[in-house]
């Protein structure tokens, strides 16, 4: 496996580090990892006025500050790493690194604290979304999951969600190990003023939605030597995935996204963005 770890000295991002050091590595020994710093570029009059010598060296003070707690870090356990740095915008650059390096998976930190704030490094969680299709794993908090965790995926039937079941059975040694896996499928509460009739209905074409959503993450999972539960539930879908999350002590949610630019929701609506919202669980987002 290879993983692209962006770091700016944040805590947020320390977070990942430590989630990277303490929980990917010791079960993938052999994977490459590449710690990327990125730096915002000096406007063209700005750097003609400090002169290239005072430039570099204010870069590389700058790259050693954001970069030397991580190192701390990852020093202590002796994980092997590239040390890469950038300019540019951080969500452009980290997209771009990550598609150029043929990264397996990037990993990042995130506040995230509300539906409409930005993520780690502004919008550079918004901005690796829809610039890659790189998976993406997001670092909700301080405190790191249990290792041994339920592994949530929520599942609707698209093509985005298959892509996240097949990635996680790819690498379920670093991502699942021997967790239970959990298909979780949240349908939308039944209109309100429906009569008694139309609410047969909907629950009947309901059910069939259910069965769709379940049936592909069914089968490939069934070809994988991995503990399945299936959980079905009404309601706000993003709060819901981040309720059971809490609710189980879940190491892990995983989901689908289209990302096809920095406005567009996430699949199912923008559930991607309000689960993020609202858990402190990890969230891998797959493209």
């Amino acid at each position: 496996m290879k993983i692209l770890l962006p770091v700016d000295g944040s805590r947020h991002s320390l977070t990942a580090v430590r989630y990277v050091a303490e929980l990917l590595i010791p079960d993938n020994p052999d994977a490459e990892l590449q710690v990327l710093h990125v730096r915002f570029r000096t406007p063209p009059r700005g750097a003609a006025a400090a002169g290239l010598g005072v430039l570099q060296q204010y870069y590389r003070t700058e790259m050693e500050e954001a970069v030397a707690p991580a190192r701390r870090l990852l020093d202590r356990p002796h994980v092997q790493y590239k040390l890469m740095r950038s300019a540019g915008h951080p969500g452009t650059e980290i997209a771009r690194v990550a598609e150029a390096g043929k990264a397996d998976l990037v990993v990042m930190g995130s506040h995230a604290r509300g539906a409409a704030t930005s993520l780690f490094l502004g919008s550079a969680t918004q901005g690796v979304i829809a610039g890659c299709d790189v998976p993406l794993l997001v670092i909700r908090d301080k405190q790191l999951p249990p290792p041994e965790g339920e592994v949530l995926v929520a599942v609707d039937g698209s093509v985005h969600a298959r892509k996240a079941v097949a990635y996680l059975i790819r690498h379920r040694g670093q991502l699942a190990g021997s967790s239970r896996v959990t298909l979780l499928h949240v349908s939308p509460a039944l209109p309100r003023f429906s009569d008694a009739k139309d609410r047969a209905a909907i629950q009947k074409q309901r059910e069939a939605e259910r069965d769709h959503a379940m049936r592909d993450a069914r089968r490939l999972l069934a070809k994988a030597p991995i503990k399945v539960k299936e959980v079905h539930t009404t309601g706000e879908a993003g709060k819901h995935i981040a309720d059971y999350a809490r609710g189980n002590h879940c190491s892990l949610i995983v989901m689908g996204s289209h990302g096809r630019g920095l406005m567009t929701s996430l699949v199912l609506g923008s559930v991607a963005q309000k689960t993020l919202a609202a858990t402190r669980t990890p969230v891998l987002i797959v493209r």
